[in-house]
């Protein structure tokens, strides 16, 4: 970790132990607008939608900083009975959640994608996507301060249901984010300034920009896949002065999918082979690239990638049994599978130190999972989530090790959350 980042990750930590503003507080809502994601709150935007009114910060009480929680009344785990309140889950993980819905986001219990949060940088801004009344996907970010700005790509069209307008994937420490957006004709990569001005790109060749994976180190470069005149899928560097580089893994015959990239510059991704199988790749900053797949896999699927070089995801067995791996900068591969799991564990992301989150499958539905640099697990759903068959996906984790994804309801409408640790 870089100096800097340790000194803001420290200050980070303090915070976490301060006090809960309890002030009512809406949060401001624009469409297209200007969010500072890094270190400030968004003023003077256009515009006004609020959040749920003093949404809950469950878990352990007064100990919430209003720049991570936005408006809060604090809940201590425990202390509400489930016949008076559906906010409690079945343990207490002694975590705070923060639970919020981006205004105007609608949704049906066939379709829960209401508030789908995919990524979180150092500041503990938020990035994601949410589905309108259409269940069609619009960006959104949420300030360290729970402003939430909606947003879509330049030219942005949703013509049917279920459609994709804009779908974030990443976002830096600066508040950068990366993803894709699809007009009337194709789909595009774009970067949004942390200011809010968008840049629609393409890599030279592309006939169709899926960045349905990928990401943003903190240069501003950014990786992901696009698709050729014969929908062959390769995989792409753009430099911060936007610049392309394309490049596929070796064996790869079906595809090459990028799928993260650190502040290094090193690239993780599958590609897929003459049967379609996926397996592990890590491209060097110096366009070197390594394949690897742990033993006994026939599907390898890289997630994440953290700046030490450390790479999780998850792997397939003959059995068709999904299961986590981790593998060191050296090459080293541990898998595991969260206690209790049946069928899959899944992770999603990793922070600085080797913390992963994800989310796994046992009997009663899917949790979410934080497994520490030590191997030690600990399996969580935030305060409202349905009961007890829970769906829980965690999507991404910063250096302070505050998660971020959504949850579904007893009504079967999703949620997003954080998920603050308290150290």
């Amino acid at each position: 970790m870089k100096k800097s980042h340790g000194v803001v990750y420290s200050a980070l930590l303090l915070l976490l132990g301060s006090v809960c503003s309890q002030a009512q507080q809406s949060s401001a809502s624009t469409r297209d607008g200007d969010s500072n994601a890094g270190s400030q709150a968004v003023s003077n935007v256009s515009g006004t939608g609020t959040q749920r009114t003093l949404p809950q910060c469950s878990g352990q009480a007064s100990r919430l900083p209003v720049s991570i929680a936005g408006a809060c009344k604090p809940v201590l785990a425990g202390t509400q009975t489930q016949q008076l309140s559906n906010d409690l889950p079945l343990h207490d993980d002694g975590a705070i959640y923060v639970e919020f819905v981006v205004p105007g986001s609608a949704c049906e219990a066939s379709f829960p994608l209401c508030t789908t949060p995919v990524a979180i940088n150092l500041f503990g801004a938020v990035t994601g996507y949410y589905a309108d009344t259409n269940a069609s996907l619009h960006g959104f970010v949420r300030a360290p301060f729970g402003t939430i700005t909606t947003f879509d790509g330049p030219g942005a069209t949703c013509p049917s249901y279920f459609s994709t307008c804009t779908t974030p994937v990443g976002i830096n420490l600066q508040g950068a984010i990366t993803g894709y957006y699809c007009d009337a004709v194709t789909c595009h990569g774009f970067l949004r300034a942390p200011g809010g001005a968008i840049i629609a790109f393409d890599p030279p060749g592309s006939v169709f920009t899926d960045s349905t994976t990928g990401g943003i180190n903190l240069a501003g470069a950014i990786t992901g896949p696009y698709y050729d005149a014969n929908f062959l899928e390769h995989g792409f560097l753009r430099t911060p002065r936007g610049s392309f580089t394309s490049f596929d893994a070796p064996g790869a015959v079906n595809g090459t999918s990028p799928t993260d990239i650190n502040d290094a510059g090193e690239i993780v991704g599958l590609y897929y082979d003459a049967n379609s199988a996926g397996h592990g790749f890590v491209r060097a900053p110096d366009g070197t690239i390594t394949t690897f797949d742990p033993t006994g896999s026939i599907y390898t699927t890289p997630n994440a990638i953290n700046l030490e070089g450390a790479i999780t995801g998850s792997w397939q067995d003959a059995s068709d049994v999904i299961h986590g791996f981790l593998r060191s900068r050296y090459g080293t591969l541990t898998t595991f599978d969260v206690p209790g799991s049946m069928d899959q564990t899944v992770p999603s992301a990793i922070d600085p130190a080797g913390t992963i989150t994800g989310y796994f499958q046992e009997a009663s539905g899917l949790h979410g999972f934080v497994r520490a640099n030590d191997g030690t697990f600990t399996t969580f759903d935030p305060p409202g989530s349905e009961e007890p068959a829970s769906k829980t996906i965690a999507n991404g984790i910063n250096p302070a090790g505050v998660v971020t994804g959504w949850y579904i309801d007893p009504s079967l409408l999703g949620h997003g959350f954080l998920r603050i640790p308290i150290l």
